[in-house]
């Protein structure tokens, strides 16, 4: 891609504020290191509960309090809105992390501080 072309693509993502898989992923990490670490968190929307719920089951064994407070958070959430919980693998297809080993590596690196 030329410098001219990359420049305007990125211009253009910046005016439409368009994410990369990295951006979303990224945001999904702070937002479970946050709710890992911060009592009484909760996940605020679909995509955030469904990656809660997943990084919970995926890093309960090297970070069982962390992974606990994940797992019920979504919980929670899944408490008043059942019809948004979605199996693992339609996590990965709608985006919200790249694959749950990843998720797994990149979260435990977080929570190891």
């Amino acid at each position: 891609m030329g410098v001219g072309l990359k420049a305007y693509w990125q211009y253009v993502c910046e005016c439409f504020s368009v994410n990369s898989a990295r951006d979303t992923e990224q945001a999904m990490l702070e937002r479970c290191r946050q709710i890992a670490t911060t009592p009484d968190d909760v996940p605020r929307n679909q995509a955030e509960a469904n990656v809660c719920r997943l990084a919970g089951m995926i890093v309960r064994i090297r970070y069982p309090e962390a992974g606990a407070r994940l797992f019920d958070a979504a919980t929670t959430y899944f408490a008043e809105h059942p019809e948004q919980q979605v199996a693992s693998a339609e996590v990965v297809r709608r985006g919200w992390i790249i694959n749950a080993p990843r998720l797994r590596d990149r979260l435990e690196r977080l929570l190891a501080g």
